[in-house]
């Protein structure tokens, strides 16, 4: 793929990731609360700068994912990135994908440096679904009662349908018989490999600690919540004997995510030594209330794309926006369970929806060196119809735990 010549360029380069580090991810109301959207990306930022000594002067570029920027004033990824002490000659963006922006960052950044524009990009997302806002539309002057619009609701709604998402999805299980005790096993096995990999510690190598009133935040919160026996017994949440509950799928929640990519020769200049090689990317639509097939026509592009087949890949991540998201890739891809989120996935650790596409990626490199694996993929689907994916190589550099205090 990376040899296709680009017209009045020549060759793309390639694209490695040297760094990434995230926030711990905070339940909804809970410890990160009080830390605003834009101070959870700027220590997401300066740890993942900080994580292999690399000067902020010499980015070319800040690209964060950010979904419900209502409330965080002009152009949170600047301020953001002014507040991880980056250069304000440093040009930076924030993309809006819904749950994929943290990936589509990474890819748009990744294209910039294929095409010779850019050659050392800050990408990720971040989210504080505690803190986002309610709104009025009172412009035009006020007579009597007026309408609060919850803008989290509105950011969790199919705006085709108006339909809620997780009532989306209860369709889609329906259609492909899958039941509520297959959301809840999937459920379950993802709480158990995350507390699994925190006793492991393999979780604190992604982590940069955030300081909290009263002290700091270096674990993710919703892991320490898990109740198995409760789990089997609550209602359904989206229809009448559904199969979703608040339990079987992810979490209102904060965090923010850093994702370091450069151009492959520049690393061998500067003598960085990557984590992991961008391989290919791609990107799927669907009917908007089929959002959660779109990771998987992603992923199964992605895989055409790079010239593999499911059989090559070590390691999946899929976002679990809901429980359903692994079972669709046992069903529509022949995907392994047991090469799935094998650290645990987003029903255990929360969905702060800007951030999660980039935390996957994070994530895999984290298994692919803990494993050993050689190619990993990462897909996430994304609200109004379509999913996103990508596929790395693990090079030789293995992630490290840091201490660091913006």
């Amino acid at each position: 793929w990376y040899q296709r010549r680009v017209h009045g360029i020549g060759r793309m380069r390639r694209v490695v990731i040297v760094a990434a580090k995230r926030t711990p991810i905070g339940k909804s109301m809970g410890v990160l609360s009080e830390v605003p959207a834009q101070k959870l990306a700027s220590i997401a930022m300066a740890g993942t700068l900080n994580s292999i000594k690399f000067p902020a002067k010499d980015l070319d570029e800040v690209i964060f994912g950010n979904v419900i920027s209502a409330g965080l004033g002009q152009h949170p990824v600047k301020q953001a990135a002014l507040g991880a002490k980056i250069p304000e000659t440093v040009n930076c963006m924030l993309v809006n994908r819904i749950c994929g922006s943290g990936l589509i960052s990474m890819i748009v950044g990744a294209q910039s440096i294929m095409t010779g524009y850019r050659n050392t990009v800050l990408c990720g997302g971040f989210e504080s679904m505690s803190r986002v806002p309610h709104s009025v539309y009172i412009r035009k002057g006020m007579t009597g009662h007026s309408k609060l619009n919850d803008e989290l609701i509105e950011g969790l709604t199919d705006a085709a349908s108006g339909d809620i998402m997780g009532l989306c999805t209860e369709r889609v299980a329906k259609r492909l018989n899958i039941t509520r005790e297959d959301m809840d096993n999937i459920a379950i096995r993802s709480y158990e490999n995350s507390i699994k990999a925190k006793k492991d510690k393999h979780l604190e190598k992604e982590i940069v600690e955030v300081p909290i009133k009263g002290g700091v935040s270096k674990e993710d919160e919703e892991i320490l919540k898990f109740d198995k026996e409760k789990m089997k017994k609550l209602k359904s949440a989206f229809m009448q004997n559904g199969t979703i509950t608040a339990a079987n799928a992810s979490k209102i929640s904060d965090g923010a995510q850093g994702i370091l990519l450069m151009a492959e020769d520049v690393a061998k200049e500067r003598n960085i030594t990557p984590l992991a090689r961008i391989i290919a990317f791609e990107e799927a639509s669907t009917a908007p209330g089929d959002f959660t097939i779109g990771a998987i026509h992603a992923a199964q592009k992605c895989l055409k794309k790079a010239n593999l087949t499911v059989k090559d890949i070590c390691y999946n991540e899929l976002n679990e926006a809901f429980s359903i998201l692994p079972i669709l890739g046992q069903k529509l891809m022949g995907l392994e369970l047991d090469r799935i989120n094998v650290f645990g996935g987003a029903v255990a650790l929360g969905h702060p929806l800007g951030m999660s596409g980039a935390r996957i990626v994070g994530r895999l490199i984290n298994v692919l060196h803990a494993k050993g694996g050689k190619y990993g993929l990462a897909g996430i689907c994304n609200g109004g119809g379509g999913g996103t994916a990508m596929i790395i190589e693990r090079l030789q550099q293995r992630p490290q735990p840091i201490d660091f205090h913006l």
